[in-house]
This record gives C-alpha cells, sequence and structure tokens, in this order.
C-alpha cells in the first residue's frame, strides 16, 4: 500500500514540473520576442519593400459608432385624407411603388361623391340661368328699364353660384367617375413612392380620418441616429458624419449633423440626432438600418500607426523595429486605441524611431524562428 502511495506522489511531482517548465518557457519566449533581432543585413531594396515608416506625434482621433434609420423627409411628403366618407372597392398599388402624378390608386362608392357630383350638374345649370339673368339685366338697363340695383342682384346671385361650384369642384378634383356606375377613383396628386399605404379593399372611409397614404419624391431622405448619455459630450451639430448600410458594404455616405434634439427619446432612452442626405440612385430605403461614424479630437499626442504595421501575438501588440540600417527587432507596445486601419500607441515608441508596415507579420516570425 505505501508503495502504491509513493509512486503517486511522485507522479503528481513530475506533473507540476512539466507545467511550471512550459510555462517558464512561454514567459521566456514572450521577452525573446522583445529582444531579439536579424542579424543579417537589409539591402536597400529589401528595406524598401517592407514599407518603413517614421515614428511622428499625432493628435489622438476617436471615432464613435452610432445606430440609426432611414425615414423619408416629412417636408417632401404629400398625406392623402379623404375628405368624404365611403367604402374602398379596388385597389391598384402597393407599399413602395412608383406613381405618377394622376395615376389611379383605387376605386371608392361614395354616397357623399354621388350628392355633391349631382350638385356641381344642378349648380351648372343654375349658373347658366344665372349668366342669362345678368345679361337680360344689363340690356334692361341700357333701354331703361331695369335699375343698377336689379344688375348689382343678378350680379351677387352668379358670383355665389360661381363660388359654390367652385367649392365642389375642388373637393372632387381628387375623384374621378370610374367605368363602374357610382364609383369614383382616386388618383396621385402628385409623382413619387408609396411610402406609406391604408388602401385596403374594403375599408371603410371617414371624412377627414386617418390618412390613406403618403408620397413621398425620396430625392432627400433623413436618418435618426441614436446618441446614449454618455456620449452627449462626444456628437455635436455639424460634427461630420459616415454613414453606412450593410447593404452595400463598399459604399460609404457622406453627410452632417443638422440637428440634435435636446429630449431625450422616453421609449428608447436615447437622443436623436437627423442627418439629411441626397438619395442619389434611390439607394438609401426608408427603415434601413445604419451605423454612422464620427470622429472627434482631443488633447494628447500619440504615435499613430497603420494597422497592418502592428501584430497581436500571444495577447501582446508587437512592431518590428528597424535598429539601424541592418537589423530589424520585434518590440512590445501598448495600444491606446484603435479602428479598422490604424492604431494609437500609447507606450512602447519613441518618435523618429522607424518600423516597417509591410510583412510585418513575417518578419515578426521569422524573428522567433531565429531565436
Amino acid at each position: 500500500m505505501n508503495k502504491h502511495r509513493y509512486k503517486w506522489k511522485v507522479s503528481i511531482w513530475i506533473l507540476l514540473l512539466t507545467m511550471l517548465t512550459i510555462s517558464c518557457n512561454t514567459d521566456k519566449k514572450n521577452e525573446n520576442i522583445k529582444e531579439n533581432s536579424t542579424e543579417n543585413c537589409l539591402t536597400e531594396r529589401q528595406l524598401k519593400k517592407l514599407k518603413p515608416i517614421t515614428i511622428e506625434p499625432s493628435t489622438v482621433s476617436e471615432k464613435l459608432r452610432l445606430n440609426g434609420k432611414v425615414i423619408y423627409d416629412p417636408n417632401a411628403v404629400v398625406n392623402y385624407v379623404s375628405l368624404v366618407s365611403g367604402v374602398i372597392i379596388n385597389t391598384f398599388v402597393s407599399l413602395g411603388d412608383k406613381v405618377e402624378k394622376g395615376q389611379v390608386l383605387a376605386e371608392i362608392r361614395s354616397a357623399e361623391l354621388n350628392k355633391m357630383a349631382t350638385q356641381v350638374k344642378q349648380l351648372k345649370a343654375q349658373l347658366k340661368v344665372a349668366q342669362r339673368e345678368l345679361e337680360s339685366q344689363e340690356s334692361f338697363y341700357e333701354d331703361n328699364i331695369a335699375s343698377e340695383r336689379e344688375i348689382i342682384q343678378a350680379q351677387s346671385e352668379k358670383e355665389n353660384i360661381e363660388a359654390e361650384l367652385e367649392n365642389l369642384q375642388s373637393n372632387l378634383e381628387l375623384y374621378s367617375p370610374a367605368k363602374r356606375e357610382s364609383a369614383f377613383q382616386i388618383r396621385a396628386p402628385q409623382s413619387g413612392y408609396l411610402v406609406d399605404n391604408n388602401l385596403v379593399t374594403g375599408l371603410q372611409l371617414a371624412a377627414e380620418g386617418e390618412s390613406l397614404f403618403t408620397i413621398s419624391d425620396m430625392n432627400q431622405v433623413w436618418v435618426n441616429m441614436n446618441i446614449y448619455a454618455t456620449h452627449l459630450n462626444f456628437v455635436k451639430e455639424g460634427m461630420p458624419i459616415a454613414i453606412k448600410v450593410n447593404s452595400y458594404p463598399n459604399q460609404v455616405f457622406d453627410g452632417e449633423i443638422s440637428w440634435i434634439s435636446h429630449v431625450m427619446d422616453p421609449e428608447e432612452n436615447v437622443l436623436k440626432a437627423r442627418v439629411i442626405l441626397d438619395n442619389k440612385n434611390l439607394l438609401l430605403k426608408p427603415g434601413l438600418q445604419v451605423e454612422g461614424v464620427v470622429e472627434g479630437k482631443n488633447e494628447l499626442e500619440m504615435p499613430r500607426l497603420p494597422e497592418r504595421a502592428v501584430v497581436y501575438k500571444n495577447d501582446r501588440y508587437y512592431v518590428v523595429i528597424i535598429k539601424d540600417e541592418c537589423k530589424l527587432t520585434a518590440r512590445e507596445v501598448e495600444v491606446y486605441s484603435q479602428d479598422e486601419h490604424t492604431m494609437y500607441i500609447r507606450k512602447g515608441l519613441d518618435y523618429g524611431e522607424r518600423i516597417i508596415s509591410k510583412n510585418t507579420l513575417l518578419e515578426l516570425e521569422d524573428i522567433i524562428a531565429k531565436e
């Protein structure tokens, strides 16, 4: 029994010593990366291919990403509200359709429209009678048969009928008789895109009720960006912003923050910022989710390196220093911040030093291999 216990203790000690040795070798390897360098001199041509850059101070520029959503410009739309009651009996368009001014969008039946159409016919007949009466009174006046007062009364009657007829006709402007008996057509008041559509067959219309549809020309759109409370000191009106959409990964829409709300949105607990963009080729569709990048500078100065010049290895960041015209050496650095293409280095570099910015990973691996 004691013999087996002894063997078990020996095995445990061997395992612990093995783990300790591996750990020490790993730490030593990381330390060697910092100090080891290539021994062979580089030719001028070889060095040129590595794209050397000189470390210089640069004002730290920080980027912030905001999320947002594309909406149509509410100042460049037509909201259609029915002036009469009735029922929709047919529709010809769907949400997002492009429509032309005067295009038939739907057909409705409406007792009010039938009544108005009848009144228009009656008023037109009355207007003819009033016109003849005025002409007769003017003729009588010239023959000293009628008085000036009678002419004024005839003129007033004619003008009253004209005013009533004009009012009815203006209400009927957006409706025209359909081929179906007692049916009327709703036509588009302007050209554009149907960005909101409540035209549904069978829908009961109420006079001056909710909007039936909205048409926008889509030449400009708004992008509402979300600003969280922690970013209030960073985002300002007038700031340039680069907007990206997943649908167009290689395209950037440049704009400017034109307005920031002073009241937090109660549902999302954010401030809304507005960006107005020209919608060339109509790429930006209302409802699209977007990401906006804004950039601000602070008073800090640090080396600014292209991302390709820095290598991340063994949980640390390294650059390859040109020690002199012959040798390269690896050095660990501390990164302050980074974005897609650049990094700001807090520690590890001195101004005036030179580093390589191409094939950095390969050169670093070569230095490690020559340990």
